[in-house]
């Protein structure tokens, strides 16, 4: 017997794979926001308008949006240790390769192959959770690995502003996208599901194999081996009002994420009037606060529901108030102080990376077929891609009509108050396949 104490998930060895989700989202991270962090540099260098930098900001989100429920698929198909493996090698090869463009026809090929190669992350991710810790704590080990989103935008702006003015924009697509290879490493060399993982103690195995799904019934899920096609484990998910509960409110929340992604520094610089190394300094605040009270929500989140309240989806009463509270961003359009605006932007953007983790969590609890898994996360990711790739265009449009950014923060905060309300009243149901569930044997998920 191990004397790691099991029901600890800090202590235990599951804890190693938070690491690997966490270290992958940095870099995922550091890879998207590089552009935004060196665009101000970049627009000027190919002489592009706000509406040219809203479609380059985008093109990722374009692949990365049509091929979420695929690879999420995937996943569940031929395994995350795979899936993972191909996913950060395109993204990388991708992220290098922007630093080499000459035309906006190389940079919009270059950043919708990195789209490609990440749109794997957030369902290979997500399927690990569910795969590896208990019903008990998948919202603190959602919220560890989702803090890399925000802890990686904070690290990333200030060390990319100063490697674009030390060394250019060139040299930073190259550095940090070579970063992903490193991670390729460890990955494959430690990476195994709970039921082979070789450096698992029995204690903690068996804990995970035990209570990782979450009910009795999910647990003896059918133990058929046969996977499911695409559509098959598509075509439950399409005729479920939770299910597009979650692709919407994901969405509305995803909007303002990407907004702030693409625009905050442009935004600091041409409307604050800040220099770019005050911008990259002022962008890293909001999300080093974000990420402390998202992992601190999380926690929170697993202890307040019990496990029956946690099936029954009563998360969805986190999603849809921290979305309410998201809507303060409307608030940055009347005041004038640098700390004010800092202020609006860190409460807007922790309630928004909340509400994401919420999200993930309770698609987790909700969904009971372990072969869906993936191909439900991915679902929930379309929702949140398809109305973040309209962020970066939107806004640049927005800002090259009105010269403002004040209507784009106006349409991210109503967009969340009407998340907040499709939040409360469609995700009220357990999110059920075709197949009868069954079987006394629990199923191993994502292999």
């Amino acid at each position: 017997m191990s004397n790691v104490q099991p029901t600890s998930l800090l202590r235990g060895k599951r804890f190693y794979i938070i690491l690997f989700l966490f270290f992958n989202i940095v870099i995922n991270y550091i890879d998207r926001v590089n552009l935004s962090i060196a665009a101000p540099v970049i627009s000027k260098y190919f002489h592009w308008d706000a509406a040219t930098m809203g479609w380059v900001f985008s093109a990722y989100l374009w692949t990365y949006t049509a091929l979420l429920v695929h690879t999420g698929w995937l996943g569940d198909r031929i395994g995350v240790r795979r899936t993972a493996a191909i996913s950060i090698s395109v993204w990388s090869v991708a992220a290098m390769l922007t630093g080499a463009v000459t035309n906006f026809f190389w940079m919009i090929l270059a950043r919708l192959s990195l789209g490609v190669g990440e749109s794997a992350t957030f369902p290979m991710c997500n399927n690990v959770v569910r795969q590896w810790f208990t019903a008990e704590e998948r919202g603190f080990a959602t919220g560890l690995f989702h803090a890399g989103v925000f802890l990686s935008t904070a690290v990333a702006t200030p060390v990319v502003a100063w490697t674009v003015l030390r060394y250019g924009w060139r040299a930073s697509f190259f550095i940090f996208g070579s970063l992903g290879f490193v991670w390729l490493i460890f990955w494959l060399k430690w990476f195994h599901p709970p039921e082979t993982c070789p450096w698992l103690p029995e204690d903690e195995r068996s804990l995970i194999l035990t209570k990782r799904l979450g009910s009795p019934k999910s647990q003896a899920a059918s133990a058929a081996a046969r996977p499911l096609g695409f559509f098959e484990a598509l075509a439950p998910l399409v005729r479920q009002k939770t299910a597009w509960g979650m692709f919407i409110s994901q969405g509305c929340v995803n909007y303002m994420q990407y907004l702030f992604l693409a625009w905050l520094p442009s935004y600091l610089v041409q409307a604050r009037g800040m220099d770019l190394m005050k911008a990259g300094i002022f962008t890293a605040i909001p999300y080093l606060v974000g990420t402390v009270v998202e992992v601190t929500l999380g926690k929170l989140s697993d202890h307040i529901y019990t496990p029956e309240e946690l099936k029954q989806g009563k998360r969805r009463n986190l999603v849809a108030l921290f979305l309410a509270l998201t809507s303060v961003v409307l608030l940055i359009n009347v005041v004038s102080s640098s700390f004010a605006i800092i202020a609006i932007i860190t409460i807007a953007l922790s309630c928004n990376t909340s509400v994401i983790m919420f999200n993930y969590a309770l698609n987790g609890d909700l969904v009971e077929d372990p072969k869906l898994v993936g191909t439900a996360y991915g679902t929930v990711q379309l929702g949140g891609n398809a109305f973040g790739l309209c962020a970066p265009i939107f806004t640049g449009y927005i800002v090259k009509a009105t010269g403002s950014f004040a209507s784009a923060f106006v349409l991210a905060g109503v967009l969340a108050l009407i998340g907040a309300v499709v939040a409360i009243t469609m995700t009220r149901k357990p999110i059920h396949g075709d197949q009868p569930i069954g079987g006394a044997v629990p199923v191993a998920i994502g292999q």
